[in-house]
């Protein structure tokens, strides 16, 4: 059932996109990423809200696709239960690294939000993520830091070109 929602997912995604994006190959998909968040005493939180706190995403859904030789993009749903790309949201998506076992994306929109995404493989063959994420800058009400893990399946390292 999971497999049937997340096609539907992936399918509305591409419908959505770019001609560019229909080719997209999918490298991994993602869930429920859960970890812990440094909320700053600033903008609209306040010192007793701030501070840290457990974290997560639940039902949160990351798909990282390829949308070309050397384009990626991450697509997600969100605890809005909302599906967003990062490129068509204005955010960038650039790989950074690339092991035999595991590959780092950076994400950023400038003045506001950086994030770093590590899919990789561990020595039992699981497959897991992790998000290490900077909310902040003027355009942002919540700044905060946090990192978060997650389960994956599927990954396909070999679609990703050797970053220069």
């Amino acid at each position: 059932m999971r497999r049937l929602i997340l096609g539907v997912i992936i399918a509305v995604l591409v419908a959505a996109m770019p001609i560019a994006a229909i080719s997209a190959d999918t490298i991994v998909t993602c869930k429920n990423p859960a970890g812990y968040g440094n909320y700053h005493y600033a903008g609209i939180v306040s010192k007793e809200k701030s501070g840290f706190t457990d974290d997560k995403i639940t039902g949160g859904l990351f798909t990282l696709v390829r949308v070309n030789k050397k384009e990626y993009d991450i697509l997600f749903v969100d605890v809005r239960q909302t599906i967003i790309s990062h490129m068509q949201d204005g955010g960038a998506v650039r790989l950074l690294r690339k092991g035999k076992d595991d590959a780092t994306f950076l994400v950023f929109y400038p003045g506001m939000l950086i994030e770093l995404y590590t899919f990789y493989r561990d020595a039992s063959g699981s497959e897991h993520f992790d998000i290490l994420q900077s909310k902040g800058g003027d355009k942002m009400h919540v700044h905060k830091s946090t990192l978060m893990t997650g389960n994956c399946s599927g990954l396909n390292l070999n679609l990703l070109h050797n970053p220069d």
